[in-house]
């Protein structure tokens, strides 16, 4: 050892540069720092102005969220597939994640199935990251994406620059401009967020004559208390009386359950467990903290759990119906 050097371990010596020194958080701190924020008239006025500007924001898929679903689901599908009959027996936690890529093509393939006009653009209302535009440019046809996501838009702008992007909600796009536009709409699993009544009637503006409107999602059974869906009769009442003529419609609800019963089972076996492993983490560490957000824990779990029935294979089947149906503009 040369002269004038400390060793490692001695009480003068400076502790070893790969060494990290970890700060524990006290609770005692994070209340200051909370009333701090809550109590200065320019932190509340800036949370105001956050609070304000939610509203664009809050529908958005932020870029880190749309990487990590191209690189997960890297076909650009975020439905949830389409199982064959071999598929159905097939148990949740024996499923690969290759198998429901397979089931995202096999739905694709299903709504492209009844896209006949080639010599007009097909418009892909909420397109999501552009998996259905793909195929139907590789199959010949000439796509259109229509999307009220920032990111989604991009990102299909930079993978697809041959496919033109609408970013727009649906609803609020110019009738006038596209009108009698397009050989086929198709609303796949996008229709539940649009109200029925303007979103049909524009569907209607938008096709030429002879037209195809191609609906692929789920609908409530029933007129329960649940509104995250249209009710699949009332659905059905407008389209008569409306004059469309069907030409396809089928009930596939068995055929996307496999898949529900792949998410309901990540989120129970893993989601669900991490949840409540953090939350009773933080109530062992900091309990003052813990009492602090126990209301917003509360709401926190009381969302998932609400989340989670919804993809409960036995509950869907009880109170929604997954509904594939084709339908030509009248006259």
């Amino acid at each position: 050892m040369h002269q004038g050097s400390r060793s490692i371990g001695s009480a003068s010596s400076p502790p070893p540069a790969d060494v990290s020194v970890v700060k524990r958080i006290r609770a005692g701190d994070l209340v200051r720092g909370l009333m701090a924020r809550i109590l200065n008239p320019r932190d509340l006025w800036r949370a105001a102005q956050l609070h304000r500007g939610r509203r664009a924001h809050r529908h958005a898929v932020d870029d880190s969220a749309l990487e990590m679903y191209s690189k997960i689901l890297p076909d650009g599908f975020l439905h949830y597939g389409y199982f064959d009959d071999s598929d159905l027996d097939q148990k949740p936690e024996e499923m690969p994640l290759a198998e429901v890529g397979r089931a995202q093509i096999r739905y694709a393939r299903q709504l492209l199935e009844f896209v006949h006009d080639a010599s007009r653009p097909v418009l892909d209302v909420g397109c999501g990251m552009g998996g259905l535009c793909r195929m139907l440019a590789e199959a010949g046809f000439s796509p259109v994406a229509l999307t009220p996501d920032r990111s989604q838009a991009a990102h299909i702008a930079a993978t697809q620059p041959n496919v033109p992007v609408i970013r727009s909600k649906f609803e609020a796009i110019c009738a006038a401009e596209h009108q009698g536009r397009y050989g086929t709409v198709i609303t796949s699993e996008s229709l539940q967020y649009m109200k029925l009544d303007k979103a049909a009637a524009l569907v209607a503006q938008l096709l030429a004559p002879g037209g195809r409107w191609i609906v692929s999602d789920y609908f409530r059974r029933n007129l329960d208390r649940d509104r995250s869906c249209h009710v699949w009769g009332e659905f059905r009442r407008r389209v008569d009386a409306d004059g469309w003529r069907i030409v396809h419609e089928r009930d596939i609800t068995p055929n996307i359950l496999p898949a529900l019963a792949f998410i309901h089972m990540w989120v129970t076996r893993v989601a669900m467990p991490a949840m409540h492993m953090a939350t009773s983490r933080l109530r062992r560490k900091q309990p003052g903290l813990h009492h602090l957000l126990g209301g917003v824990l509360g709401v926190l779990e009381g969302v998932a759990t609400d989340n989670l029935q919804l993809v409960d294979p036995q509950w869907f089947t009880a109170h929604r119906r997954y509904m594939l149906l084709v339908m030509e503009k009248p006259g």
